[in-house]
């Protein structure tokens, strides 16, 4: 009896231990290769527009750069002709369906600056080179506004700046930067306000920076940044890696970080608002097969609510001809919650010739890979292209992680001994006379902690607990969470939450002057950021805006 009461427990706390302290599930996905590109190339930019895979501009070899670009339809790559080579450019998907080029190197061998501008129709397959940019730039990242407005930040071994293109013609100056970056990553924090932030300056040394420029408003410092910086990137940001809802006016992203020793890490950035992504084991610097480098930004599936940051092996530079594996870290960023952390699994590929260069994800999820340098060198770009299938279903499961199956089934053979424990215990016991009582009926109870939280105020304590709801009525603590979502469709922490709300609409109605650090905390949130989701999740407003129309 005694060792089935073991293996009960086993089987209760067994998944947490395996979800906790299981290494990070590798599996083996297939890369499947499309035609060459017409014309070698690296520098360029890779996007999807139209349903249709685009590469446009970069160098090809000798590091000579070409205006050309390439989209890709019926089987084959099919050769356009750009107005600029915007090697080393910008470029961004705008909401009118056209894309922005701009910038790129002068010269050969990446000697230079421009301020060129042209914009790409999809239907037509054709380049308007219309306009110039404010300040001459290499390396510049972009990012669109709700507006239509497009913010424009960055440089390469030249001045940096904020500037912004309205939309059909016109670039202008904002402000100079109070850090000068390279590549930096632009995130929105409102509908028409953006910060820059970035972890190399212009001449790609190491930026140790907490503080972010902020188009419109002073330099604000992120004090997640002292120990994390962002994973430099040389291709676009952009829309690539949001995951937030504009309808809604949530403003997330999700980039890479790491600090001093290489780690790395998730870094959640919502409205302004900086934490780590709380994940179910540390993002892998490891694989079975060497050490991993991840070298781009997070590109998200939106319809999956999946994220995937990409990386290489470590030492791909002394790889010859067989090639290099190639990872993908799947972050399953929707799942997360306060108390669940989000899963992550690593995928991994046969080897592959390398081609480190822009990523972007297909209609059917895949991750589309065009050109790179092989072995370093800007002199041999190649023209290989690649899908990395994680839009279908894993291909072959690692033998890596040898104890990772047994954390997956180990919790279905203890569950049958629960089972079988169940069984033969309330064979032989006699039941209590508690026992026998019947639970109390729903509505009742209803009443009672309705009237409990009331008179109470037991939702102000910000670490309450149904146990000690269920403590104070004297019942079982499932009794309470089944009568709550009975009767109210919410889960316990939601149905207290409502509570809290409106408790804070209370104190943002009758106390104009308020500070809202008083109102989070006197309403029992134990820290802003759960009060700012959550209050904008009930009501659909900020606080701000709710208490502005209140006045």
């Amino acid at each position: 009896m005694r060792l089935l009461f073991i293996l009960t427990l086993l089987a209760v706390v067994s998944p947490f231990w395996a979800q906790q302290h299981s290494p990070c599930p590798e599996i083996r996905i297939e890369a499947v290769q499309l035609p060459d590109l017409n014309i070698a190339r690296a520098g360029h930019e890779t996007f999807v527009v139209n349903g249709e895979y685009v590469v446009a501009g970069g160098h090809t070899h000798g590091f000579v750069p070409t205006p050309t670009a390439e989209y890709y339809k019926d089987g084959e790559w099919h050769l356009m002709q750009m107005v600029y080579t915007h090697d080393f450019g910008t470029a961004i998907v705008l909401t009118s369906g056209k894309v922005l080029l701009a910038g790129g190197t002068a010269e050969n061998i990446g000697v230079g600056q421009t301020y060129t501008a042209e914009l790409y129709d999809p239907v037509s397959h054709s380049f308007d080179g219309f306009g110039s940019m404010d300040s001459k730039r290499v390396n510049a990242s972009a990012l669109e506004l709700d507006s239509g407005k497009v913010v424009i930040a960055g440089n390469w071994y030249h001045d940096d700046s904020i500037e912004l293109y309205d939309g059909e013609t016109t670039f202008s100056y904002v402000k100079d930067v109070t850090e000068q970056r390279t590549r930096p990553y632009i995130i929105r924090i409102a509908k028409d306000d953006a910060l820059v932030i970035g972890s190399r300056d212009i001449k790609y040394e190491k930026l140790a920076t907490t503080v972010a420029d902020r188009l419109n408003g002073d330099t604000v410092s992120i004090p997640l940044l002292e120990k994390w910086q962002p994973i430099p990137d040389s291709h676009q940001f952009g829309t690539t890696s949001f995951i937030g809802d504009e309808a809604q006016n949530d403003y997330a992203y999700l980039i890479p970080v790491e600090d001093e020793k290489g780690q790395a890490a998730i870094m959640k950035a919502e409205n302004g608002h900086f934490s780590l992504l709380p994940t179910a084991s540390p993002v892998p610097m490891r694989s079975q097969l060497g050490e991993i480098q991840y070298h781009c930004n997070i590109i998200v599936d939106r319809q999956l609510r999946r994220a995937y940051l990409v990386g290489f092996d470590s030492d791909f530079r002394s790889i010859g001809e067989e090639g290099i594996h190639y990872y993908v870290l799947a972050i399953d960023y929707a799942q997360a919650t306060d108390d669940h952390p989000a899963p992550l699994t690593l995928y991994y590929t046969d080897p592959l010739p390398f081609c480190s260069e822009p990523l972007s994800i297909t209609p059917d999820g895949h991750l589309l890979m065009t050109g790179g340098i092989p072995g370093g060198s800007n002199f041999k770009p190649t023209s290989k292209v690649f899908l990395l299938c994680t839009g279908q279903q894993p291909v072959t499961a690692s033998n890596g992680n040898s104890l990772w199956w047994l954390a997956l089934i180990l919790p279905a053979l203890l569950l049958t001994a629960v089972v079988i424990y169940i069984i033969i215990y309330r064979k032989h016991r006699q039941p209590q006379a508690a026992e026998m009582a019947e639970a109390p009926v729903a509505t009742d109870l209803m009443g009672r902690i309705r009237e409990l939280m009331e008179q109470e105020q037991l939702y102000l304590n910000s670490e309450l607990k149904i146990a000690d709801v269920a403590s104070a009525l004297g019942v079982n603590r499932s009794y309470i969470s089944e009568s709550i979502n009975a009767n109210s469709g919410y889960s316990f922490s939601q149905f207290v939450n409502n509570y809290r709300i409106a408790h804070a609409q209370q104190l943002l109605r009758t106390r104009p002057g308020i500070k809202l650090s008083e109102v989070w905390t006197s309403s029992g949130f134990s820290t802003e950021r759960t009060f700012l989701r959550t209050f904008k999740a009930i009501t659909g407003l900020t606080p701000s805006e709710y208490k502005s129309k209140m006045n």
